[in-house]
């Protein structure tokens, strides 16, 4: 698994062809002594890991040997896009105990030639190599080909943003949904191209720089593995997902972000790492920060303002996508399996989301015809409110009703005032399913305990007058009280 992005450092010195026979033999001790992991030996190379702490990700140690000279790599195979001078540490640490050893064995004609930070040798080329290397992010090549342009549109989009005048730092949610974040009064009415568009809208600049730093590093390993369709394909269909996930879990709901998507491609790549598809010398390391990182994230997600519901979603669909294109990968030399691949988790995942989208609540469906197309949440709020206030206000004219007989009073009760409540019930049942603020839920929740009170003493008085008794007195002044505490709790919301 060569990722030539990620950083590394190199250094090359010569050695006494007399003396290449104790060459493996001083690395051994060197590695026993630093405490390191030798995952392949030969003659002419060796390869290991050093050993997982809180200062190290287990970089990858490659040392090639010839009968002259000598070179030495520590790259990162974690989430490093900058080391810290950890890779330069690990060389010197490692060439410190070949010392040791010479000491005691035998002198290498150690003459060190040059180092490099990358693959370019020579010191006086280095600032540029590093330059050139951290270029090569947003520079699509044949193995590296959707990712950067993937970098592209989210920078692009969010630089468009910004000139229209949405706040870089909190922008607005009507400014996020003007530009296409998923919503669900509007994804669930018409717009479901917001599924896809919400993949490229970023709340706030560090929204972006988070993201993008995971896609570099996950793009930058995963794409060469599996192939630019693949890649994409996993990217675009695992956000979709992820998209669906959010708008099914969270009632009030407006995301927007590639991390569901970038998850799905970190799920790809556990499912890779799960087969012997890759290197075993890197899968032990990479299986050991991706799960540390998926772990992180998702605890995180259970944050406030952290659409954890995606995250999953993205993660669950990629690990499924894994495996599917691994069977791709054993099968490179047939196209048409690798296209019936594409193609099954593309419908697969297009047709599952959209059941999950019709199984989701749409109260706005059934009053598109009669109040028109245009209209969301809060707007059909608005109109049940005022229901309820037309039905109360009717409900309550029972107080100034005389009726001439007892069988007259009960049939008023039953059919105009038990009536006119049990609506209201309907209304606020009705509310319970809609995507509104986490406050106003709450307040209907109050409002629907006080029409439920309504029902119960307009049902005592009925059993008062039905039985012409005092002993319903007590328990509907109760009621009253606990009515009137309620009203006095609901102004104050």
């Amino acid at each position: 698994m060569n990722n030539k992005l990620l950083p590394h450092y190199i250094i090359e010195f010569e050695i006494n062809e007399a003396d290449k026979s104790l060459v493996n033999q001083s690395i051994e001790f060197a590695f026993k002594q630093l405490s390191w992991n030798i995952v392949s030996s030969s003659e002419h190379k060796i390869e290991g890991h050093t050993s997982l702490s809180l200062s190290s990700w287990g970089e990858s140690i490659i040392i090639d040997i010839s009968d002259t000279k000598v070179i030495i790599e520590s790259k990162c195979v974690g989430n490093q896009l900058f080391d810290w001078g950890k890779n330069k540490k690990n060389v010197e640490s490692l060439l410190e105990q070949i010392k040791l050893y010479e000491q005691k064995e035998f002198v290498v004609n150690e003459i060190p030639i040059t180092e490099s930070s990358n693959n370019d040798f020579g010191a006086i080329s280095k600032k540029k190599s590093s330059f050139k290397d951290f270029l090569q992010v947003f520079i699509p090549t044949k193995d590296y080909f959707f990712t950067p342009i993937l970098i592209f549109l989210n920078v692009l989009v969010f630089v468009i943003m910004a000139i229209d005048g949405t706040n870089i730092i909190s922008p607005e949610a009507e400014d996020l949904i003007k530009w296409g974040a998923n919503e669900r009064s509007l994804t669930l009415n018409g717009e479901l191209w917001r599924l896809f568009s919400c993949i490229f809208i970023h709340i706030g600049i560090m929204h972006l720089i988070m993201n993008l730093y995971a896609l570099i590093f996950i793009g930058s390993i995963l794409e060469p593995i599996i192939g630019k369709y693949k890649f994409i394909i996993g990217y675009l269909i695992s956000g979709f997902i992820a998209s669906t996930a959010s708008l099914w879990w969270n009632t009030f709901s407006l995301s927007a972000g590639a991390s569901g998507a970038i998850f799905g491609l970190f799920g790809i790549f556990l499912a890779l790492l799960t087969t012997n598809y890759l290197d075993k010398s890197t899968r032990k390391s990479m299986l050991t920060y991706i799960f540390i990182y998926v772990g992180l994230n998702l605890m995180s997600g259970l944050k406030e303002g952290i659409d954890g519901a995606a995250h999953i979603g993205g993660l669950v669909s990629g690990f499924v996508f894994g495996y599917a294109f691994y069977y791709g990968l054993i099968n490179k030399e047939s196209k048409e399996i690798n296209h019936w691949i594409l193609g099954i988790i593309s419908f697969l995942g297009i047709a599952c989301s959209y059941l999950v989208l019709q199984k989701i609540p749409n109260p706005i469906e059934q009053y598109k015809n009669e109040y028109g197309e245009e209209m969301n949440y809060f707007d059909l709020y608005e109109i049940k409110m005022k229901d309820f206030e037309l039905n109360e206000n009717l409900a309550l004219e029972i107080q100034n009703q005389n009726a001439s007989s007892k069988e007259e009073m009960i049939n008023y009760i039953e059919n105009h005032t038990l009536y006119y409540w049990t609506e209201n019930l309907k209304i606020v049942n009705e509310i319970e399913k809609f995507s509104i603020p986490k406050e106003a839920l709450e307040k209907n929740a109050t409002v629907k305990k006080y029409v439920l009170l309504r029902i119960k003493q307009t049902k005592l008085f009925r059993e008062k007058i039905k039985s012409d008794s005092d002993k319903f007195d007590k328990r509907i002044i109760e009621i009253n009280q606990e009515i009137e505490n309620l009203i006095e709790t609901i102004v104050n919301l």
